[in-house]
């Protein structure tokens, strides 16, 4: 629904085709939902999505709840996007950013305004400064991406199969049980990082956060609890979950500031069977 960074909505099903035969028989768990691709994707049976980022929980929350109130606001905000002469497209998304920034967290606002940012911000990226304001500047759309409120009902129909919760990792894995399958779409390590573990840190989940999230898929193993992790393909990825089993697929790279960063690029998925 979300445009993410590192998005899965374009390797899907390739993913798909490394995952266990029987991933759909207990709780599917992902606890790192994104944007959500591999899950609207998947469509499971039982499921367990969590973020650290409150305002993408209350966005799933409030898309479960309640898509219609959730479309509407959306589509009085593409309108009057629409509506706005290209001139002031820029004062019109600057204004939506301030009231997401100034916007309580948990409400339905919140939800409505951080989809329509998502849309019409430069490359669809989400990053907030250090007083947690979004600050992600304005992508020049002329017009405002088309809407289809089936999307919006269909993936309410799904998340009311899901358990959304608002944790990080190891607390949402904490609810794994044998037989049930988690999929991990953490940040990546960094493509042009340095080889020194002391130095790398981004988005604020950084080498140490890497190596404990290597450490609990071998600890699921061991209690016959299934999982697949992506990640960027770099010695130090290999290096980090390297007592796992690991191959490599095509990744498109849609996030990038220059057109020139973008196109295929070689990833790892990992496994703990």
């Amino acid at each position: 629904m979300l445009k993410w960074a590192g998005g899965k909505r374009h390797i899907a099903a390739e993913l798909h085709l490394s995952f266990p035969a029987d991933w759909n028989k207990g709780t599917y768990i992902e606890p790192f939902i994104g944007g959500g691709a591999m899950f609207l994707f998947l469509a499971p049976e039982r499921a367990l999505i969590a973020d650290l980022n409150i305002r993408l929980f209350g966005f799933y929350s409030h898309v479960k709840t309640s898509p219609d109130e959730v479309f509407n606001g959306i589509l009085q905000i593409s309108k009057g996007f629409n509506e706005t002469p290209l001139e002031k497209k820029k004062d019109f998304f600057l204004e939506l950013r301030s009231k997401y920034n100034s916007s309580d967290v948990s409400s339905v606002e919140s939800a409505i305004l951080l989809y329509s940012l998502n849309k019409l911000c430069f490359n669809g990226l989400y990053r907030e400064n250090s007083k947690g304001f979004f600050n992600v500047p304005f992508g020049q759309k002329k017009s405002f991406p088309t809407l289809e409120r089936e999307d919006f009902e269909s993936a309410s129909i799904l998340l009311q199969k899901a358990t959304i919760s608002n944790s990080d990792f190891e607390e949402t894995l904490s609810n794994a049980v044998a037989g049930d399958f988690v999929y991990l779409d953490p940040p990546y390590i960094p493509i042009d990082t340095t080889s020194s573990f002391t130095s790398y840190h981004a988005d604020g989940f950084g080498l140490p956060d890497q190596a404990r999230l290597a450490q609990r898929m071998i600890e699921m193993k061991e209690s016959n609890i299934k999982a697949v992790c992506s990640n960027s393909d770099t010695p130090l990825s290999r290096e980090v979950y390297g007592n796992l089993n690991i191959k490599t697929i095509q990744a498109p790279r849609m996030v990038s500031a220059r057109a020139s960063g973008r196109g295929s690029v070689s990833e790892l998925v990992i496994t703990n069977f």
